[in-house]
C-alpha cells in the first residue's frame, strides 16, 4: 500500500484543525442559558462574551497572515494551537462576567491564528491543483463546524457540565499541537514589501479586482448564518424538523469536494457565479414556498453555493493578491467576520420573507460584480 505523501497528511491535519478551531465560534450559541445560570450572571453577559471572541478573531485574523509573513507559516500554525489549548481551557475556569469576558477574547485571538495563515500555507507549499484541493477541504471543515460546534457543545453540557465544553476542545487543539509541531515543514521564504500594513491593506482595496471579491466575501458568511437564523427564528414545526434542516444542509457542503473539477472545466469565473445563481435561486423560491420539506432541500442548496462560492473566491484572492497574498488572504478573512457578525442583527429586524428576498438580491447583485471582472484579466493574473 502506498505510503501516504505529506501533502495526504497536512491536508487530514489542516482539514482536522478547521473543523476544531472554527467550532468555537458556535460553542457559546445553545449554552447561553446554562452558563447564565451557572456563573448566576444576565445572559446579555454572555452575548457579550461571545460578541468579545468574534471582535478578537477578526482583528486577529487581519493581523496573523502579515506577521506569518515575517516569523513563518509554521511557527504561527503550530503554536497558535497551543495557545488555543491554554487559552480554551481557562475559559473553563471562568467563574463570572469579567473573567469570562477576558478569557474569550484570548480565545479569539488565539484561534485566529490559523484561517488566514493556513490558506497562505497552501499556496507557499503546494501545487495549483493541491492547493484547490486544501481549500477545498479546509472550508468544507469550517461548513462542517457550525453544525458540530452547536451540536458538540449542546451534548458536552448536558452530559456533563458547561466547562467540559472547553476543556474537551482545549485537549483536541493540544493533541493538534503535538501533531502540527511534527508533521509541519516550513514554508520557503519570500521577500517581504516593508511597508506600513495599513498602506498594504489600502492598496489592496483600491485593486478593482480584489475589491470586488472582497464585496463578494462580505456576503458569503453573512448569507449562510442569515439564512439559518432566520429559519430558527420562523419556523413553527418540532425541534426535530428543525435539527434535520439544519443537519441536511451538510450534504450540500459535499458539492465544494468539485471545486476543482469546475474551475478547470469551466474557469473560475463562471464557477462562481453557478454558485452565486444557486444561492439566489434558493432564497427566492423561499420567497413562496415555506413547507418543511421545502427548507430541508432549499438548504441543502443553499449550503451548496456558499461550499462552491467561498474556495472559488480564495483561488481569486489568491491570484490578484501576488507578492501581498498572506495580507489579501487576512483581509478576506477580516470581512468574512465581519459580515458573520452582522447577520444576526439583521435577521432579527426583518421577517423571513425580508431576509430571503435580502440574500436572493445580495447574489443577484453579486453575479453582476462577476460579470464585470474580465475573464481575460484574470487569466492574466493567473499566469502571472
Amino acid at each position: 500500500m502506498k505510503p501516504f505523501s505529506f501533502f495526504h497528511k497536512a491536508s487530514i491535519l489542516l482539514t482536522l484543525c478547521a473543523i476544531m478551531v472554527a467550532s468555537n465560534i458556535y460553542t457559546l450559541i445553545p449554552i447561553y442559558s446554562v452558563l447564565s445560570e451557572n456563573l448566576g450572571i444576565a445572559e446579555s453577559h454572555v452575548v457579550i462574551a461571545g460578541g468579545l471572541f468574534t471582535f478578537f478573531y477578526a482583528c486577529g485574523l487581519l493581523s496573523f497572515g502579515p506577521v506569518s509573513d515575517y516569523t513563518g507559516r509554521r511557527k504561527i500554525l503550530v503554536f497558535g494551537l497551543l495557545a488555543s489549548a491554554v487559552a480554551t481551557c481557562a475559559v473553563g475556569f471562568s467563574t463570572g462576567s469579567f473573567s469570562l469576558w477576558i478569557t474569550r477574547a484570548f480565545q479569539g485571538l488565539a484561534l485566529a491564528t490559523f484561517a488566514s495563515v493556513a490558506f497562505a500555507y497552501s499556496y507557499d507549499l503546494f501545487t495549483a491543483r493541491q492547493r484547490t484541493i486544501l481549500v477545498v477541504l479546509i472550508n468544507t471543515g469550517f461548513l462542517i463546524a457550525g453544525i458540530f460546534g452547536q451540536v458538540a457543545s449542546a451534548f458536552l453540557a448536558e452530559a456533563f457540565s458547561w466547562n467540559a465544553v472547553f476543556y474537551f476542545f482545549a485537549v483536541v487543539y493540544f493533541i493538534l499541537f503535538s501533531a502540527a509541531f511534527f508533521l509541519l515543514k516550513e514554508s520557503p521564504g519570500h521577500s517581504v514589501e516593508r511597508k506600513p500594513l495599513v498602506t498594504i491593506f489600502f492598496q489592496l482595496l483600491k485593486e478593482p479586482r480584489l475589491m470586488k471579491c472582497y464585496l463578494i466575501t462580505f456576503s458569503l458568511l453573512f448569507a449562510i448564518i442569515a439564512f439559518y437564523d432566520a429559519i430558527g427564528r420562523f419556523f413553527a414545526g418540532p425541534a426535530s424538523d428543525l435539527l434535520l434542516i439544519r443537519l441536511v444542509g451538510l450534504i450540500g457542503a459535499t458539492l465544494s469536494l468539485f471545486t476543482g473539477t469546475l474551475m478547470d472545466r469551466w474557469g473560475e469565473l463562471r464557477t462562481l457565479m453557478f454558485g452565486l445563481a444557486i444561492g439566489s435561486s434558493s432564497a427566492f423560491i423561499l420567497l413562496f414556498l415555506q413547507t418543511t420539506g421545502a427548507l430541508v432541500i432549499l438548504s441543502i442548496f443553499f449550503v451548496s453555493s456558499i461550499s462552491l462560492v467561498i474556495p472559488t473566491v480564495i483561488t481569486m484572492i489568491g491570484f490578484y493578491g501576488r507578492s501581498q497574498r498572506a495580507k489579501a488572504l487576512s483581509l478576506y478573512s477580516f470581512v468574512l467576520m465581519t459580515g458573520a457578525s452582522l447577520a444576526p442583527p439583521v435577521a432579527a429586524v426583518l421577517p423571513f420573507k425580508g431576509v430571503m428576498l435580502l440574500l436572493a438580491l445580495l447574489f443577484f447583485f453579486n453575479i453582476f460584480l462577476c460579470i464585470s471582472i474580465k475573464e481575460k484579466a484574470f487569466q492574466s493574473a493567473k499566469a502571472g
